[in-house]
């Protein structure tokens, strides 16, 4: 008998064994999705493994599979192995992790959207009366003229009536035809070149290395270090278009959505006709469709994609790049809390491919393993066609007393690039209006009630805002708490950015790009359109403008707070600041002209604004290194962040204290270090009081089991959740 486990989305962590019928034999494979019986519930699961066994040695009755939910599998063995790596390394379920890699859009197995087109019955020997019928008649002609139009074409000529009236007389018939979505097919932020891309000396030696690891089909994972506006993009196209001459296939992924439409439209106009796919969260239920059911049935194709691209059914891949591979973007924040980038390159590992890791600012983990473990380096030291790196300044704004958004010295470098008809780029990473809302007679500081954070003045909705748990509130024009109409709006966020730039420049125009426009499907893409086509003058954002974006008129870059990252309570401070100034200084002057960079910050003398002036990564490296190797931080040891929360703060107290004296027993004949509990910095989080426990360990593999076994048998008080953060980014 031929039988089937069954991993079930469900928060169930194991697999259930079902039968096979003889109708079913041949079409149940592994990776397909099925239709059981939970009990009494109908339920999918995921086929992971087939095996045949003997009735006779069963002691009980298997349930069969009811039926298939797609024709043919939805992912594959390998992937499977994947999934299953994630959920031992990472210390979460196997549900979690089957729920993430296929999303409810595919377990719904919606529809394909259909055009309904009309055409003229061939052969029919009708004749239609002009006189009696002017109307039936002129239609007739117009599809003699267009004898293949779509429906909704036809109807905004002629009426239903006239419509049914032909169907009747078997005139006309009724075809369907699947809608090809093409995602960013007009966003024309690039202009269209197809001209063949000459390598420089540098590129070409880059490119011939790695063809040598495609070529022998084994794995291997390069770390291509590029100073920015190096040309790395033209690395990958090369290599991109060798994998697709041998039949292959390349995923290719992105941290921030707002680059993926100026990445594929340079893959279309290099590779002309080919269907680049597009996968990540901004795009409709359909449209995620469309790129599943693209990938399981192309034998060699491009996909670009966000960090969950990588669980993409993709056929013979041979390639993957993970481009600005040193952004936490890669780091999943919910369950499974797993790393994009880490991820890739277990991926490569198991379909023996080659895992390009691209950076101007590696993280330091990467470069670290060029070191001393199996990484290879290759390194682009200067950008094409001889372009300068832009003159950096750094302004002290202790001495600026009439602002603290803009020196003199950026209000004077802005006012010479409008002047001479070029753009500016201003980077702030805090969003809203006023990061704080205070009261000038009392304490009164407006937190929000869920969460141990001051609420954000978001001035284009009149709201605060939570940027936590999305709480809202009416602003407020007196102290609620007494009484006094003395509301000071303080700190600076993009909006009153935004707000400053019209009235300093009001001739010039400016948009905005933050999280709150990137909520609107696509508006990013029309903001950085018009940027591109010249209308917008100056553009301000987030951290979704610091890297990637090539503008060539873009001549000065301005920072409005470079020692805003340094203020965080986390070992990473140094290195995050370091690769925000040097990738965000990196838009500036990639063109024909020379470009200017302003640093505006209260520590000038900081060591790591001194070396982002210079983009001196080996530097910043060898310093940084020396300094994790004394404290015995990644990438000497993992962290695994153990996070306890719950409603009742006394509850989560005693429990976190018990939790870390039980880790301490378990890990005692193992190099393991346990920090804690403590209280996290972030202490409440949507009505959850939070503590923090730092496991150090030199080794996940060699603990992995032993922890999550130990987990699985311990009790956990109801109103307590208990999560793991393994190679945790983010300690908040």
């Amino acid at each position: 008998m031929l039988t089937a486990e069954v991993l079930i989305f469900a928060p169930i962590d194991c697999s259930f064994t079902y039968a096979i019928s003889d109708a079913l034999r041949g079409t149940v494979q592994v990776g397909s999705l099925v239709n059981i019986i939970v009990g009494k519930s109908k339920k999918m699961g995921l086929v992971v493994a087939l095996n045949e066994k003997n009735p006779a040695a069963l002691s009980y009755t298997l349930k069969p599979i009811l039926s298939t939910v797609y024709d043919i599998p939805i992912t594959d063995a390998t992937l499977i192995k994947l999934y299953f790596w994630i959920a031992k390394y990472y210390l979460c379920d196997l549900f979690s992790v089957i729920d993430a890699a296929i999303p409810s859009v595919i377990r719904k197995n919606i529809p394909f959207k259909l055009v309904s087109y009309l055409q003229l019955t061939p052969d029919s020997g009708i004749v239609i009366d002009e006189k009696k019928l002017p109307k039936q008649y002129k239609a007739w002609q117009f599809l003699q003229q267009n004898p293949f139009i779509a429906k909704s074409k036809f109807l905004e000529k002629f009426s239903r009536n006239i419509l049914e009236a032909l169907s009747r007389k078997n005139v006309i018939y009724e075809t369907f035809q699947r809608l090809e979505r093409i995602v960013y097919g007009a966003s024309n932020l690039l202009k269209k070149h197809n001209e063949n891309v000459i390598l420089t000396l540098e590129q070409a030696q880059i490119v011939a290395s790695i063809r040598q690891s495609l070529q022998g089909k084994t794995f291997q994972v390069y770390l291509l270090h590029g100073v920015t506006g190096s040309g790395k993009t033209e690395v990958y196209i090369d290599l991109i278009c060798h994998v697709l001459k041998e039949g292959g296939s390349v995923l290719y992924l992105l941290p921030e959505l707002a680059l993926t439409a100026q990445v594929v439209e340079k893959l279309r106009s290099r590779f002309d006709g080919l269907s680049v796919l597009v996968w990540h969260s901004g795009l409709s239920d359909g449209e995620r469709r469309d790129t599943w059911q693209g990938a399981l049935n192309e034998t060699s194709t491009v996909i670009v994609g966000a960090r969950s691209a990588i669980f993409l059914p993709i056929n013979n891949l041979q390639l993957i790049i993970v481009d600005e591979e040193h952004e936490s973007a890669y780091k999943q924040s919910e369950h499974p809390r797993y790393h994009g980038r880490d991820v890739a390159i277990y991926r490569a590992k198991l379909q023996n491919a080659v895992c390009l890791l691209g950076s101007a600012t590696p993280s330091i983990e990467s470069y670290f393993n060029t070191k001393f473990k199996n990484y290879k380096l290759e390194i682009l030291s200067k950008r094409i066609d001889s372009h300068q790196l832009p003159l950096v300044h750094v302004v002290d704004m202790r001495y600026e007393k009439n602002s603290n958004i803009f020196s003199r010295l950026l209000i004077k470098k802005m006012e010479e690039r409008l002047e001479k008809k070029e753009q500016i780029i201003l980077f702030l990473n805090r969003r809203g209006y006023a990061t704080t809302v205070l009261c000038r007679c009392c304490d009164f500081i407006a937190i929000c009630p869920h969460c141990s954070i001051p609420l954000t003045y978001h001035r284009t909705k009149n709201l605060l805002i939570c940027h936590f748990c999305a709480h809202q509130e009416a602003s407020h024009f007196k102290c609620p708490k007494c009484g006094a109409q003395e509301i000071l709006y303080n700190g600076v966020g993009t909006q009153r950015v935004e707000q400053v730039v019209g009235e300093l420049f009001p001739q010039a125009h400016a948009a905005r790009i933050d999280s709150d426009i990137m909520g609107k499907k696509y508006e990013f893409i029309h903001i950085l359109s018009d940027f591109r086509k010249g209308k917008t003058d100056i553009l301000l954002g987030t951290q979704m403008i610091a890297k990637g974006l090539d503008f060539p008129n873009v001549t000065l870059v301005g920072l409005l707070n470079a020692n805003g990252s340094l203020n965080q309570q986390d070992f990473r401070a140094n290195e995050r600041t370091f690769q925000l100034l040097v990738q965000v200084a990196g838009r500036s002057g990639r063109g024909e002209i020379p470009g200017e960079v302003i640093i505006q910050t209260h520590i000038p003398g900081n060591e790591i604004i001194f070396l982002s002036k210079s983009a001196d990564y080996v530097e910043f490296f060898t310093g940084e290194l020396k300094m994790r190797k004394m404290f015995h931080y990644p990438p000497y040891r993992h962290i695994i962040n153990v996070n306890l929360s719950g409603e009742n703060l006394e509850l989560v107290k005693l429990f976190s204290k018990d939790f870390a004296q039980h880790l301490v027993k378990l890990f005692v004949d193992e190099p393991a270090e346990i920090r804690g509990p403590m209280v996290s910095p972030l202490e409440k989080l949507q009505n959850r009081y939070r503590y923090t426990i730092l496991i150090f360990v030199q080794s996940v593999g060699k603990i992995s089991e032993k922890l999550q076994s130990f987990r699985n048998r311990l009790t956990i008080p109801s109103g307590i959740y208990l999560s793991f953060d393994v190679d945790a980014l983010d300690f908040l």
